[in-house]
């Protein structure tokens, strides 16, 4: 195999050429650093000043409204933050700063920038700002913008009030003025909304007052009305009251009856079996208790007369005679007391019937009143917001009056850092400006001088590489020949050329990436290369140049040499005598030990073989089973037969092409032509290959391109 050529980078020669330049590089870099360094004296110095705003709530604990929580949340948020600093920068503050300072008086910012009309000019080229000609107020608040500079400090509320000028007192003066006039700003707009709040609240307080003593006075009347009058502890209607005060006497007749029935039942029963009744009626009679006396004094003289009398004795007759008229007594005003307690129970039971028709009446009527109050409670709801919606106005207007009239209007911010007069300008830096400008010139023209080294190939230098030879007798491990290591010298093939393998013309070639394209877009597996008839010059490569084109495109491609000449494997570098597709459809070799890599693409081989194969094994099933395993690996399968095996393999292709010596009209290529269109329903694509002149293809020595 022949010598590669190529080049390489002469880093030696680079660094030469860079080093022949350095006097002239650092001759340029010192003059362009003091030109710029002088003329950077002439640039008019600008100075920058600065002021600092806080932004926070400027009420006081004392002043300090409840209700303002969530307002001064939102305003010290980082969006509250951020629409104050597009306030300092807006326009209307800007023209009352330039007013107050009288700024258009003064050149640097009434100064046209250019000649007159080449403002305009610029704009039209988008190199400027539209400002209207003549517009004195437009170029001074432009000015004034472009020298202002507004920000907030990160994670903080505070704002950064910046302006640079020519003049440093000014640039000063200037950011002062702009603090001054946003806190006077937040002042008259704080006093402008308190305005307007006041003269809102007199007309809804004026308003308010006539609803809230309308809505009392209908209280009022449908009070009267309906008689809707409350008193007692509870503050209940007087139906409620009666209702409840004779619920409250019914209860206390009831339970009298009952202990009146309960009184009349026991002296009953008492009297019935001839013993006294012991109930409080009866106990507290005083004519039973003097009864009773008697009753026993004379049970006591009894007893003692009867130690000395007979029982028959008249006196002793006479005593028991009085003894037994106190008992009849006795008897007598139990009876009587028996029935005054019958008496009162008839009394309980009439005044509990007369007192339930009075419940049912005042049940009825406080129905009625019940009704009554729901309406009247809704009328005094809606008289109660009223009256609660005119005090809480009353307390808004009172405060806002109370500020409006003392004139206490805080703004939300205060300056914690006024601007002082600058000492040194902030443009420009002469050291750091001239010393960037320079290194910029040297990096540039240190890239200058290695461009011209590269493009005029003086950094270049050419190389021969050889390829190494492959191992004898090397058994292929995951599809990869394993190069031999130490190899002094590149060594070329023995035999270097197949014996009938020749290269293509370019016009063949060109022919190929057709065929290329047009493989790749209908995405054809199985392609079918097969030649017309052999010439005496040799059988053209298409298959391996087909296959390498197709690698370059991305496509994992397989070539299956099915000739047994051994011209692909000898143009991919693969080796003479190696295990194949035969030894693979003999079972005596593996997929790893039969697949091959090409030289110079990434496509894959397998070759030939070391056994024969006759054209009827390609209709076996083991042969198809083979092709469908390789189909789950590879984007292409490339069969390259002659034309007698073509014909068994050309229903399994997805597109055939057809090699021919000479021409297209060529018999013999219209004869293979006409064969495979009758073989196969895939596309068929016949190919021209002309033996190139070694001045045509140098790579015919070195197998094929």
């Amino acid at each position: 195999m022949g010598q590669i050529d190529d080049v390489e980078l002469d880093v030696r020669a680079l660094f030469g050429a860079l080093l022949r330049a350095l006097p002239w590089l650092l001759l340029a870099a010192v003059l362009f650093a003091s030109a710029l360094y002088v003329g950077l004296n002439f640039v008019t110095p600008r100075y920058s000043a600065e002021a600092k705003i806080l932004i926070e709530s400027g009420e006081s604990e004392i002043t300090r409204a409840g209700t303002g929580t969530e307002e001064v949340r939102a305003l010290l948020d980082s969006e509250g933050v951020a629409s104050q600093v597009q306030l300092i920068g807006s326009r209307d503050l800007a023209t009352t700063v330039v007013d107050s300072l009288s700024l258009a008086s003064l050149k640097e910012f009434n100064k046209p920038r250019f000649l007159p009309g080449f403002d305009q000019m610029l704009v039209r080229i988008g190199l400027g700002r539209p400002v209207p000609e003549g517009s004195v107020e437009e170029r001074v608040l432009q000015r004034f913008a472009d020298r202002l500079d507004v920000f907030s400090i990160d994670k903080t509320r505070v704002i950064t009030v910046g302006f640079s000028s020519t003049n440093p007192q000014l640039a000063a003066r200037v950011a002062n003025a702009v603090a001054d006039e946003y806190l006077a700003l937040e002042r008259e707009a704080r006093r402008s909304t308190n305005a307007d709040a006041t003269r809102w609240l007199e007309s809804q307080i004026a308003e308010l007052r006539t609803k809230v003593t309308s809505a009392e006075a209908k209280v009022e009347a449908f009070r009267t009305e309906h008689g809707l009058f409350s008193g007692g502890q509870n503050n209940t209607s007087l139906a409620q009251q009666k209702l409840n005060d004779l619920n409250a006497e019914l209860a206390r007749l009831v339970a009298a009856r009952s202990a009146a029935e309960a009184k009349a039942d026991m002296v009953r029963k008492s009297l019935a079996s001839g013993a006294t009744p012991d109930v409080p009626d009866v106990r507290d009679s005083q004519l039973i208790q003097r009864l009773r006396e008697q009753q026993v004094a004379l049970r006591a003289q009894i007893a003692q007369l009867s130690a000395t009398l007979l029982p028959a004795h008249p006196r002793i007759r006479e005593l028991n005679a009085q003894l037994g008229d106190l008992d009849g007594q006795v008897r007598r005003e139990v009876t009587r007391i028996l029935q005054s307690l019958d008496g009162e129970a008839a009394t309980a039971r009439a005044r509990e019937a007369d007192i339930g028709q009075d419940i049912t009446r005042a049940k009825a009527a406080t129905g009625q009143t019940n009704n009554d109050e729901v309406e009247l409670r809704a009328l005094e709801r809606e008289a109660t917001a009223q009256r609660d919606l005119l005090e809480s106005y009353l307390k808004r207007y009172r405060e806002a009056s109370s500020r409006q009239d003392g004139n206490y209007l805080p703004a939300d911010a205060r300056i914690i850092s006024r601007a002082a007069v600058p000492l040194e300008p902030t443009f420009p830096k002469k050291l750091p400006i001239t010393a960037a400008a320079t290194v910029a010139l040297l990096l540039l023209a240190i890239a200058v001088i290695m461009i011209r080294e590269l493009t005029s190939g003086r950094a270049l230098r050419r190389i021969s590489i050889g390829a190494p030879p492959m191992v004898a007798d090397a058994v292929p491990v995951d599809g990869k020949i394993r190069w031999q290591d130490e190899a002094t010298e590149p060594q070329p093939l023995d035999p270097p050329m197949p014996a009938l393998a020749r290269g293509l013309t370019a016009e063949a070639q060109d022919s190929l990436n057709s065929i290329v394209d047009h493989v790749v877009e209908s995405k054809a597996r199985r392609v079918l290369v097969s030649m017309a008839e052999l010439g005496s010059t040799g059988r053209p490569l298409a298959a391996v140049a087909l296959a390498r084109a197709l690698s370059r495109r991305g496509n994992r491609v397989l070539l299956i040499d099915l000739h047994a000449d051994g011209a692909d494997s000898k143009a991919m570098s693969a080796g003479d005598r190696l295990p194949g597709l035969t030894d693979l459809f003999a079972g005596i070799a593996s997929f790893a030990q039969v697949i091959f890599r090409d030289r110079r693409s990434r496509a894959h081989l397998i070759p030939h073989g070391l056994l024969e194969f006759g054209p009827d094994t390609a209709k076996g099933e083991r042969f198809v089973s083979i092709l469908d395993a390789l189909d789950q690996t590879y984007d292409q399968i490339l069969l390259d037969a002659d034309a007698e095996m073509a014909l068994q393999l050309a229903a399994q292709s997805g597109a055939v092409i057809v090699v021919a010596d000479g021409s297209a009209s060529d018999p013999r290529a219209a004869r293979a032509y006409e064969a495979m269109k009758a073989a196969t329903s895939a596309e068929v694509m016949v190919l021209i290959a002309e033996a190139p002149t070694v001045a045509e293809d140098p790579e015919l020595e070195d197998a094929v391109a």
